[in-house]
């Protein structure tokens, strides 16, 4: 089966032998003069002409500042577990998704004409944690919430294994991924995942996908969301998740997104541990970190003006240093998520390109 992250890291020098993933698409959006309502709800609005100026906005932006992978605007689209006309009116948001990111990259590459068609940026569709269906819960897992003692923190986040696999089943319906292997869509991007519940529920999902995504040649990574260097967020051994992934053959790559950076050099360090003990080291790492800001998931307080809170840890970080050590130490696929710009990745791609 053919592999487009593998056949695209091939294509890069020696010297910058790894791939750069966009960023963080709500602070994007938020920066452009959407709020927070709008940026979140805009994967089902694109028949709204500012809301769809704004994530083709987004969209360029990232691809202008030379990654090699964007991400399609998919992660929220509101796929709880129903049927027939509900799950199609959701399928064709994804879809209208996709259409909209192979737009950006087709108006991006004319602008470039030198460009041949192997320097076509990858396509990789978003898949939200079934935690984004769950009311009142923020992914992150470096939030600040009224309280812990609720499902969100929770095996499962409360929930069946059964009713988990019924989000994941809608999400990946064969509509779905049909579509995107026709729409130049390379890599199902299953993202925040923080529960080991939910990381076995995927696996068995793949797996019984398997011929489909032969059929379509889509790749998968899965990107958990840590609490610390040893769990992911409800709680659960973050060795176990990387153990159930590396032994599921249609993983293509793994790591972390929205988790704070400090944690990132040891997670990366334990995934090649966890790797190479189940005979897995063809898999390829992938980091997107966000900016190591605390999300306020809660109503906001007197004197509170924003739901993003800076912490003095992170007041001299620079995420092109951290960025360059998470490659020496081993991440094949760099990006961000929340609060990380298409400057930052720019600047990241700038000093690449110095290198050469």
């Amino acid at each position: 089966m053919r592999n487009a992250l593998f056949e695209r890291l091939h294509c890069k020098p020696e010297n910058a032998h790894y791939l750069v993933l966009d960023g963080g698409m709500g602070t994007s959006l938020g920066y452009l003069g959407l709020n927070e309502f709008d940026a979140w709800s805009a994967p089902r609005r694109l028949g709204e002409p500012h809301i769809r100026n704004s994530v083709k906005k987004v969209h360029m932006d990232f691809l202008e500042s030379g990654v090699d992978i964007i991400t399609t605007n998919t992660y929220d689209s509101q796929f709880e577990a129903v049927g027939g006309e509900q799950t199609f009116k959701r399928t064709q948001w994804v879809l209208d998704n996709i259409d909209l990111a192979n737009e950006a990259i087709d108006e991006h590459l004319w602008k470039f004409p030198t460009k041949c068609k192997s320097d076509r940026p990858l396509l990789a569709m978003s898949v939200g944690s079934f935690a984004t269906v769950i009311t009142g819960r923020a992914e992150t897992a470096n939030r600040e919430q009224n309280s812990d003692d609720d499902c969100r923190r929770r095996e499962g986040y409360g929930f069946e294994a059964s009713e988990i696999r019924s989000y994941f089943d809608a999400r990946l319906n064969n509509d779905v991924l049909k579509y995107a292997g026709n729409s130049n869509v390379s890599v199902l991007a299953f993202e925040t995942v923080g529960d080991l519940l939910e990381v076995q529920v995927i696996c068995d999902v793949l797996k019984s996908k398997a011929e489909m995504l032969t059929e379509t040649e889509l790749s998968t990574w899965v990107t958990l969301t840590c609490r610390t260097e040893k769990t992911v967020d409800t709680g659960g051994s973050l060795s176990s998740c990387i153990k159930e992934l590396a032994m599921c053959p249609q993983v293509t790559a793994l790591g972390i997104n929205c988790t704070e950076p400090h944690l990132v050099t040891p997670i990366i360090q334990l995934i090649k541990q966890v790797l190479k003990l189940c005979s897995a080291e063809d898999k390829l790492i992938v980091v997107y970190p966000n900016s190591g800001e605390i999300y306020l998931s809660r109503a906001l307080k007197d004197g509170e003006n924003d739901h993003w809170r800076k912490q003095s840890m992170y007041a001299d970080w620079d995420f092109v240093e951290a960025a360059l050590e998470w490659i020496d130490c081993g991440a094949n696929i760099i990006g961000g998520c929340c609060r990380i710009t298409a400057g930052d990745i720019a600047e990241l791609v700038r000093r690449e390109k110095s290198k050469s």
